[in-house]
């Protein structure tokens, strides 16, 4: 297998980029670093595909055409949301459970600002949990990184099969905060959402609908819990 230098040295840069302004953003303590940070990357990646005459459009970026293919898309996205949720309790969760790997208690503290406040938490919800992680991610991971891991490893079914788990392993590596725990859930979730990316013809807004309804189920949980559930 030949390895594309050029395309691995972008990946790079590009998430060298999103790790630094992360780290400077969390220095000064500021709501969103993970959001600003994707967005800062997405950026750099944008620069790199205008060389490329690559498009988010040709990577799978739009609204479905048609009512046909918006229920068709919203359907996937429902049932991928049913599928993640239905793997993690009944399968994964038990399994890590088991074996003692649990996230850190203080992982879901970041959200407390928000806790009894309505609005603050409806802006958050909105910039940081939809247009940030739900859009920005899937731009980011699937969008970008998936198709240029699939540059570097080959576009047959083994460098596919090769970028997919790459991809994954990288999703899961960026949440280490959450713990071996969210690391290896994140993974999985990249798996499935990934799988879903290609079952849908590479096209991004079924991934980006099941992103936002399972952080939107997660982060209302837990304000309306008053942060017990997380």
């Amino acid at each position: 297998m030949k390895i594309n230098i050029k395309t691995t040295l972008e990946i790079i840069i590009v998430f060298a980029i999103m790790l630094i302004i992360k780290s400077i953003a969390d220095y000064f303590k500021i709501n969103g670093a993970g959001s600003i940070a994707i967005w800062s990357a997405i950026f750099v990646a944008t620069m790199f595909m205008k060389r490329r005459k690559t498009t988010w459009r040709s990577l799978g970026l739009g609204l479905p055409k048609g009512r046909r293919e918006w229920l068709v898309n919203i359907g996937l996205a429902l049932l991928t949301v049913i599928v993640i949720f239905l793997l993690m309790g009944l399968i994964l969760d038990p399994i890590l459970s088991y074996y003692g790997l649990e996230k850190p208690g203080d992982v879901a503290d970041r959200f407390q600002f928000f806790l009894g406040k309505p609005i603050l938490f409806i802006a958050y919800l909105v910039t940081v949990v939809w247009i940030g992680a739900a859009l920005g991610e899937e731009l980011l991971m699937r969008g970008f990184l998936l198709n240029r891991l699939s540059d570097v490893f080959g576009k047959n079914k083994m460098g596919w099969i090769v970028a997919m788990i790459v991809h994954a392993i990288i999703f899961g590596l960026l949440h280490i905060y959450q713990g071996l725990a969210g690391v290896i859930t994140t993974a999985f979730i990249a798996l499935i959402l990934g799988t879903v990316y290609i079952i849908a013809k590479k096209r991004l807004f079924p991934v980006i609908l099941a992103h936002l309804i399972i952080n939107t189920i997660s982060l209302t949980a837990y304000y309306l819990t008053d942060g017990v559930v997380n």
